[in-house]
C-alpha cells in the first residue's frame, strides 16, 4: 500500500507531488478506459484532446465517469488535464485511493470526498470555483494537501482540525492572480508540519511569528520579503530547517 510512502529528500525540498517519471510518479497518461490495464498508478488525461470533436470528447469524459468507480485497484490517481466536477465525484468512489492530484477543475463542490477515507496524499490545483473548504478539514487522515487558486476562499482556518496527521501543506495562488489570505496564525496550530509552501499569495497579515511555530519544519517557501531580522529568526528558532528563501 502507498500509505506507508518514505517522503524523499527531493519531496521534502521540492513537495511531495514532485514529478519523477523515473519512478513512474506519475506514470504514463492514458486516454481511453481500454488503456488501463488494472495498474495501482493511473495517470487520466481525458478532456482537451484537439483531435475530437465536442459531442466525442463529452462521450468519452462519460465514459470515464461510469468506468472509473470499477477500477478498484487504484490508489494513486492523477487528472493531468481538466477535471469535471462528474470526473472528481467518480474518482472520489474509489475507497482504496490513496493519492489524488487534480491538475486544474472547474470543481465546485469537495463533497464527495468524505467518500475517500483512505486518502492521505491530495493535491487540488487550480480550481477557482471551489465554494468551500469545510470537507477537507474532515479528512483527518490527510498528510499531504496541495490547494491551488482557491479564489473564493480566504479563511483557510478550517485545516487547523489537520493538525494531527499533516506533514505537506501548500497554498498557492494562480499563474495571474494572487490567493488571499486572512491571516496566517491558523497554520501555527499545524505543529507537524515539515513542508509549508505560501507562495502567489496576498495578506495583510505578513509577519513570520506564525511560522515560527513550526518546529518541526525542514522546507519553507515564503512569499513575501523578509528582512535580515526575519532570515536570522528563522534559523535560530526553526532547528531543522533547511531549505528556505
Amino acid at each position: 500500500m502507498f500509505s506507508n510512502i518514505v517522503y524523499t529528500e527531493k519531496q521534502i525540498k521540492d513537495g511531495f507531488w514532485y514529478w519523477d517519471r523515473t519512478n513512474n510518479f506519475p506514470p504514463d497518461s492514458v486516454t481511453a478506459p481500454e488503456e488501463y490495464n488494472g495498474q495501482s498508478r493511473l495517470n487520466i488525461a481525458c478532456t482537451q484532446r484537439l483531435n475530437m470533436s465536442a459531442t466525442e470528447q463529452k462521450k468519452l469524459v462519460e465514459t470515464w465517469v461510469d468506468f472509473l468507480p470499477n477500477c478498484t485497484s487504484v490508489e494513486m490517481l492523477w487528472f493531468t488535464t481538466h477535471t469535471t466536477q462528474r470526473l472528481f465525484d467518480s474518482a472520489c468512489k474509489l475507497e482504496n485511493l490513496v493519492g489524488l492530484n487534480v491538475k486544474w477543475s472547474n470543481i465546485k463542490s469537495l463533497e464527495s470526498i468524505s467518500k475517500l477515507k483512505n486518502l492521505r496524499y491530495l493535491r487540488i490545483g487550480s480550481s477557482s470555483q471551489i465554494q468551500s473548504i469545510l470537507p477537507l478539514a474532515k479528512m483527518v487522515n490527510l498528510e499531504v494537501l496541495k490547494v491551488e487558486n482557491f479564489k473564493r476562499i480566504t479563511d483557510y482556518s478550517p485545516l487547523v482540525a489537520l493538525k494531527d496527521n499533516l506533514r505537506f501543506l501548500s497554498i498557492e495562488g494562480g499563474m495571474y492572480t494572487r490567493q488571499k489570505i486572512d491571516s496566517f496564525e491558523p497554520f501555527s496550530e499545524l505543529k507537524n508540519l515539515i513542508y509549508f509552501s505560501a507562495i502567489t499569495l496576498s495578506s495583510d497579515d505578513k509577519r513570520i511569528d506564525p511560522i515560527l511555530k513550526l518546529k518541526n519544519l525542514i522546507t519553507l517557501n515564503w512569499c513575501f520579503k523578509l528582512t535580515t531580522k526575519d532570515v536570522q529568526r528563522l534559523k535560530d528558532e526553526l532547528p531543522v530547517l533547511r531549505h528556505f528563501p
